[in-house]
């Protein structure tokens, strides 16, 4: 059994009290189908709940002929229906008919689209029916650790460059191709990307059938420290608010941390992304702004604007020191090779890249192309720039192999 407070796998059936968590497993397991029962005329049986929210149940469970474990999300809005504890059938309050129709069709319609997606990197679909009053969809059981759990395992709660890379470049995979089917996710966050022991990453929980509900409802159908702004009102949510919600999954990978969220941001919070270097910073700047329209609205072309972003550092984010001639990155306030000041030497017209970047979105807006024209100038030409991180003049010394003495002299040298 698995406890739906903490997530502690491997219980006992029989045990009442979560080991870690301490919640009393009784009361958590309200409403939920109990072991054994049958469903669709006895081809699939209910081992236990995997998952919980406010709008559904998902179990793992067997398929009875092809002896075959699965995972089953039940259609379940807890404030739009009940359960028949004798029969297990949802009960919907006459006023609440029309809405909770709504949601079992964009449940199914889910379903239907996820069965035709063959993305390694998308819950695979295998079956839907429905029956009890409500609807079921029959997935791929992905056995391992959430996202969450990984990043969690971190020094300091992070991932590597490299590892961040492989991460979102599955998950923009995943939502580029079901965007094109009009599915959002809407709650991305780590707990709802699976890791197999094999490595593949999955993103589950989608959330169709949460968008037929969002309106005249109070249960929470997003996670509020990654939503946008949209997402929280329940209008006008789509690509971009998935980029939204992976800027926040990227800062909280690269830092440990998540930014303020969006709430916070809109009640006075002048927060931004700042002191990143590329392309990351690109990524979360366009990604985190707060208000829909001002984000990119494709999150394959987000994704890829990585790569112009990571040209224009290269040959264009530059300072030179009049002191000493050596080129610095832009971001760098002392020079790397003497440490002088670089406040009131940096020229930028005469010795910077001149970069053109041309970009055109075909007319399905999914891909990008991108022209990139360099002309870079003799005197940065054959110079490389060997190091992202600064130096600041307090360790230049320890790691600069020039002499003490030479050192001495440039803190002397006030001109």
């Amino acid at each position: 059994m698995r406890c739906l407070n903490c997530h502690q796998k491997n219980i006992p059936i029989s045990t009442e009290i979560c080991p870690r968590c301490g919640v009393h497993l009784p009361s958590l397991m309200r409403d939920i189908l109990p072991q054994n029962t049958l469903l669709q005329n006895g081809n699939y049986r209910i081992d236990y709940p995997l998952g919980r929210g406010g709008f559904g149940i998902t179990y793992q469970a067997m398929h009875t002929s092809l002896e075959k474990v699965v995972a089953i999300k039940e259609f379940y809005p807890q404030e739009h229906a009940l359960r028949n504890s004798a029969s297990g059938e949802l009960i919907v309050p006459t006023t609440k008919q029309e809405i909770y129709q709504r949601g079992i069709e964009k449940f199914l319609r889910e379903g239907q689209t996820l069965a035709k997606i063959q993305n390694p990197h998308v819950v695979g679909v295998e079956n839907y029916f429905q029956e009890r009053g409500t609807a079921y969809l029959v997935m791929e059981l992905i056995t391992g650790n959430t996202l969450r759990e990984e990043l969690e395992a971190q020094v300091n709660r992070q991932f590597s460059p490299t590892q961040i890379e492989h991460i979102m470049s599955a998950l923009v995979g995943a939502l580029a191709e079901v965007h094109i089917q009009g599915i959002y996710h809407l709650d991305l966050k780590p707990e709802n990307v699976l890791i197999t022991s094999e490595g593949r990453l999955v993103l589950v929980d989608f959330g169709a059938s949460r968008q037929g509900l969002s309106s005249n409802t109070t249960s929470q159908a997003f996670t509020l420290s990654y939503a946008p702004l949209e997402v929280m009102s329940g209008r006008n949510f789509g690509a971009a608010s998935d980029i939204f919600e992976l800027g926040m999954m990227l800062h909280e990978m690269l830092t440990g941390v998540l930014p303020p969220s969006a709430l916070d941001r809109l009640a006075g919070n002048t927060w931004n992304p700042q002191a990143f270097t590329e392309p990351w910073q690109t990524l979360l700047t366009s990604a985190l702004k707060l208000y829909q329209e001002e984000r990119s609205q494709n999150v394959k072309s987000w994704w890829e604007s990585r790569i112009s972003a990571r040209q224009l550092t290269n040959n264009q984010g530059t300072k030179v020191c009049l002191a000493c001639g050596n080129l610095n990155l832009v971001t760098h306030k002392y020079c790397q090779n003497c440490g002088k000041s670089l406040d009131s030497v940096i020229t930028k017209n005469d010795l910077s890249a001149k970069v053109k970047i041309e970009s055109q979105v075909d007319s399905n807006n999914q891909n990008i192309a991108e022209n990139i024209t360099e002309a870079i100038t003799n005197n940065i030409s054959n110079q490389n720039i060997k190091t992202n991180t600064e130096i600041h003049p307090d360790d230049w010394s320890k790691s600069q192999k020039r002499g003490f003495w030479k050192f001495f002299d440039a803190l002397l040298d006030d001109k």
